[in-house]
């Protein structure tokens, strides 16, 4: 699957069982990232929980977000992952088909399809992106700080697509 050889360090393997602990299962670029690096994978880990646990956007909302930049860059696994912990959290394969085909199909609030859309502007047209994007989202009750979180995160997954891809046998 990778093009290096997977042997996290003991410290990364006892990390990584407790996240499979956590989350029921140890998507393949986990193991990638602790073997190359363990204190870059315990950040990215950091990244995910602390979004996981965010105080004013619904953390399904990320788990969307995971989904979509999936299904555009061609992850089949961290489709399938995000895929199975949205079932899990009670939404229905209808309602994921719904928003693979319409992202507007969104099954959160206005508000929080509001900031989808913002966040997807910013990442894939970030050209015509800028503050009135911002002013219009803050109506809704955003804050900088939320907005940022949003564009950040999506960022980031772009961010390791690209890497899986370095290491990914072709």
């Amino acid at each position: 699957m990778f093009i290096v050889k997977i042997n996290p360090p003991e410290e990364a393997q006892k990390l990584l069982k407790r996240v499979e602990r956590f989350i029921g299962s140890v998507p393949p670029h986990f193991t990638l990232f602790a073997t190359l690096n363990f204190k870059r994978f315990e950040m990215f880990l950091n990244e995910i929980f602390y979004l996981s646990m965010h105080k004013s956007i619904n953390p399904d909302f990320f788990a969307f977000l995971r989904l979509y930049v999936a299904s555009k860059e061609g992850f089949e696994y961290c489709y399938k992952f995000n895929t199975v912990l949205l079932l899990k959290r009670e939404y229905t394969q209808e309602q994921i088909n719904s928003f693979e085909k319409d992202k507007s199909a969104l099954p959160l609030d206005e508000k929080h399809l509001a900031l989808f859309n913002t966040a997807v502007k910013a990442l894939e047209k970030p050209k015509e992106f800028g503050a009135e994007d911002i002013n219009e989202i803050k109506k809704l009750g955003w804050t900088d700080a939320d907005i940022f979180d949003a564009i950040d995160h999506g960022a980031f997954l772009y961010k390791f697509s690209k890497v899986l891809k370095a290491y990914s046998k072709n």
